[in-house]
């Protein structure tokens, strides 16, 4: 058996290998920061649906009338 002298990085592939790793860390963290900032927000379409059941309840009621609720309603789908 015989033995060059490399050692571990065996001619330079190892130096590629690292510098791999290197970057597949670099970009997970990116990845699981931005997911982390997405999570956190809250979905628009949620909101508007929780805003029209709030003002479905307060119309049905009575805390408000159908021309507050029309003009409500309208306010909210734009």
């Amino acid at each position: 058996m015989s033995y060059y002298g490399y050692g571990m990085m065996g001619r330079g592939w190892g130096w590629f290998m690292m510098i791999g790793v290197i970057i597949l860390m670099i970009l997970g963290i990116i990845a699981l920061v931005r997911y982390l900032q997405q999570s956190g927000k809250p979905n628009d379409r949620a909101v508007e649906n929780n805003a029209l059941n709030i003002l479905n309840e307060r119309y049905a009621r009575g805390e408000i009338t159908e021309k507050e609720y029309n003009s409500k309603k309208a306010q909210i789908k734009s």
